[in-house]
């Protein structure tokens, strides 16, 4: 490794760390200060080349994705999680399905495209981006009720954006074979086959994580536990993030189930030791740790993948628009569900607001579509760039309003909640 090399590396690292710091002075979130990072490391001065990361990119999000899914599942409890489901599950689905609409519409009448392509451009973009919106939120001044319903959205949105994209892509390449085919059926299909590969994979591991976790290396066998349950996920059509995120949320609540499962066992005459099911701190620890090494690189790694000259007055255009669909759908979609949601009524709307950001996840599913040769790269990839971008940036504004205002009343906040 060259000294060039390791400083930028070394950089890279500080950057991120103190991202994280300056975060509670500033109020401006650390992914938009990295991203720029990579801007600056790659196209506006080109130190390093952007365009040999474009092979790795679907790779390095994917690692990035999974650390951060498993993170936010060991963060995340059980009871919140069972009581914002519901919550959740119309909140990503509105939210979704709002803004794919919207993107639809703008693409027909601005950009005069046929309906399939518009399509495409709303599946792509209708989704938001966990791997941005995670991070963010434990830094956020909100409940933990609020924390985990948006935890459960964002993963949703995401499941949405995949499974849209790669389903319309088979239908439009080969139609005959979808004829009466529900996108709904499909997806639930899959949300499924997650939910089942997470419980069944979450009762083995934690029954022996009160072994394993206070050995060596045993985050090391975790983690290459949670890259296989990812590879086997993906490979029986379920849904890969849906499964890690469980996962993570079984593991670090094992014991707080295995304790309330005990009554259950001593009337069948069966005890079990409930220290068995305990996932040491350390492991915890060691996890957070990557998972923040990994994102630090990760949003670097976007801005690296920014290329500037196909940035034009229509890119710009249509970037503004479409970014001024994601706040109108998400604003019908918060005040639509707000009267179901106790954790919506008892939170300032601008916490909400915020999280729009559209990430990696949605350059590769852009990449998918390239590759199936369905519509060009011209019109698609500064469009995608130039959102992903913009949608950070105003996400970073809205936080900051919201921290700088409303930080003092997240405790107040906490008990009016009714639970």
């Amino acid at each position: 490794m060259s000294p060039f090399f390791a400083a930028i590396i070394g950089g890279i690292i500080v950057l991120g760390v103190l991202g994280d710091f300056l975060f509670t002075k500033t109020k401006i979130p650390s992914p938009v200060m990295l991203m720029l990072a990579g801007i600056l490391l790659g196209p506006a001065t080109n130190i390093l080349q952007s365009d040999i990361f474009f092979g790795i990119a679907p790779y390095f999000g994917t690692i990035a994705l999974i650390l951060i899914l498993f993170e936010g599942g060991l963060d995340l409890e059980f009871e919140l999680v069972i009581r914002q489901f519901s919550s959740a599950l119309l909140l990503g689905f509105l939210s979704f399905g709002l803004a794919a609409a919207g993107v639809t519409a703008i693409c027909l009448i601005l950009l005069q495209m046929d309906m399939s392509e518009a399509l495409l451009y709303g599946f792509i973009f209708g989704g938001t981006s966990p791997a941005i919106i995670l991070p963010v939120l434990p830094r956020l001044s909100i409940t933990k009720n609020l924390k985990t319903l948006l935890t459960l959205e964002a993963v949703i949105s995401e499941v949405l954006t995949v499974i849209s994209v790669i389903i319309y892509i088979n239908i439009l390449n080969e139609p005959e074979e979808f004829e009466g085919l529900s996108i709904f059926t499909h997806i639930m299909a899959s949300i499924g086959i997650s939910i089942l590969l997470a419980m069944l994979s979450g009762l083995v591991w934690s029954r022996f994580m009160g072994y394993f976790s206070k050995q060596n290396l045993a985050y090391m066998l975790t983690l290459g536990f949670v890259l296989l349950l990812y590879t086997v996920t993906d490979f029986l059509g379920g849904e890969p993030a849906v499964t890690i995120l469980a996962f993570g949320i079984l593991l670090g609540n094992s014991k707080i189930l295995a304790t309330k499962s005990q009554s259950v066992l001593a009337r069948l005459n069966s005890t079990i030791n409930v220290d068995d099911f305990e996932l040491d701190e350390v492991v915890k620890k060691i996890n957070a740790e990557l998972a923040f090494l990994i994102r630090t690189f990760f949003f670097v790694f976007i801005g690296l993948l920014f290329d500037f000259t196909l940035f034009s007055n229509e890119v710009l255009l249509t970037a503004v628009a479409v970014v001024a669909v994601f706040f109108v759908s998400r604003a019908a979609t918060v005040n639509l569900v707000r009267p179901l949601s106790p954790s919506l009524r008892s939170a300032h709307i601008s916490s909400t607001l915020a999280l729009v950001p559209r990430g990696l996840a949605t350059a590769v599913m852009a990449f998918i579509v390239l590759d199936s040769k369905i519509i060009t790269s011209e019109r698609l990839l500064p469009v995608v760039f130039a959102l992903i971008l913009a949608s950070n940036l105003v996400m970073s504004m809205f936080v900051y309003y919201y921290q700088s205002r409303h930080s003092e009343d997240a405790a107040g906040e906490e008990k009016k909640i009714v639970m």
